[in-house]
């Protein structure tokens, strides 16, 4: 069967990874798949990945005039195509121009993300009415462009139980269909460091507000302990601002690394001792699963799917509060066999977890819309 894949990127980071892997799993298993995409901010690792795999790749320029002026182009080249049914995780110009074709579309619905305007800003600064109205705006914007797609696709597939409620209660539609992402397989030989005499605490995304770097760094600062320990963030497209805001309110067991390998982000996570998260959208958080990979346990705010990916009190800690946040880590920082315990668990849970799996039911859920 031929399926389209209507991403944006073709990258490897975050969320932009999920549906690349998506297509190299149904590749794997037979069908036709090329990805269609914008050429601007290509990973050339990922670009590689997928032709390795038999994954086509159709690129398109972003026009000056605007992203929305690429609809034409798009539309022409899917009906020259001519897939059976298209799988869509991307931006409205692409969702726009693959309804117009009238091939069905599945939509992939990884949560809905408002107050994107308000992430120029720090935490600290006042908000101003203009500030205010403009980020109103901005979300009603926002809402308007998911509920588009939400409601016009066939079908919709969430990546959590809280992202299908989450759909359910904004748009007024039931998902058809939960499905978890996978995660990526690091190197085997990557084993896990012995424990040292410094804590290594980790995070990972990207590093703008919504992801509450700053929410740990409070917490960490709450902590009365002689155990000498690092939080290393690691996370690309920083803003500047939101940056040496964090960097300002720490302490010099702050550190940031921007845009790492693969081979490098794996050794991140084999010396990692404690993974934290305060990201305000975690609808699923594929760095929960992959720092799990190497018997890392968790620790996060309890927002969105938190509660899905970290088995509280078995992998790791779900915190209802910075209190709480604050004294998981403290717990986790001062008692090494409770790290090996939940690390030890967090390894075995996060085997549920698989790209292959994930592939298989996204096959059947597009099989079934699919034209003949």
């Amino acid at each position: 069967m031929k399926i389209g894949v209507l991403t944006e990127i073709i990258n490897g980071h975050s969320g932009a990874r999920a549906p690349l892997e998506i297509g190299c799993q149904l590749a794997r298993l037979g069908n036709d798949i090329t990805v269609y995409a914008y050429t601007f901010w290509q990973d050339e690792d990922m670009f590689n990945y997928l032709r390795k795999r038999k994954v086509n790749v159709h690129l398109l320029r972003k026009p000056k005039m605007g992203k929305y002026f690429v609809i034409p182009a798009l539309i022409k080249q899917l009906k020259t195509d001519d897939p059976h049914v298209l799988y869509f995780s991307g931006t409205p110009p692409f969702f726009i121009a693959g309804f117009l074709t009238g091939i069905p579309i599945v939509r992939m619905y990884q949560g809905t993300q408002f107050d994107a305007y308000l992430e120029y800003l720090s935490p600290q600064q006042p908000i101003s009415f203009f500030t205010k109205l403009t980020n109103a705006i901005a979300n009603i914007f926002i809402y308007l462009i998911d509920f588009m797609s939400f409601r016009l696709s066939v079908a919709v597939v969430a990546i959590s139980n809280y992202a299908g409620a989450e759909g359910k209660s904004l748009y007024h539609r039931e998902v058809e269909k939960v499905i978890y992402h996978g995660i990526s397989r690091f190197d085997n030989s990557l084993l896990k460091l012995p424990s040292s005499k410094v804590i290594r605490i980790l995070s990972v995304s990207r590093i703008t507000p919504y992801k509450g770097f700053h929410l740990i760094i409070k917490a960490l600062k709450q902590i009365k302990t002689p155990v000498k320990f690092i939080f290393t963030i690691v996370g690309s497209q920083p803003k500047p601002q939101y940056v040496s805001y964090l960097k300002n309110i720490s302490g010099p067991w702050l550190e940031i690394i921007e845009d790492p390998s693969d081979q490098k982000l794996a050794k991140l996570y084999s010396s990692t001792d404690i993974y934290a998260t305060a990201d305000r959208y975690l609808y699923f958080g594929l760095p929960v699963a992959e720092a799990a990979q190497f018997g890392v346990p968790s620790v996060a705010l309890n927002f969105a799917a938190a509660s899905e990916v970290i088995s509280h009190g078995k992998t790791g800690y779900v915190a209802q509060n910075t209190a709480e946040l604050s004294n998981y880590l403290d717990k986790l920082i001062k008692n090494d066999s409770l790290r090996k315990r939940f690390g030890k668990n967090a390894k075995i849970w996060i085997r549920r977890f698989s790209w292959e799996r994930a592939g298989r039911e996204w096959a059947n859920v597009l099989h079934h819309h699919a034209r003949n």
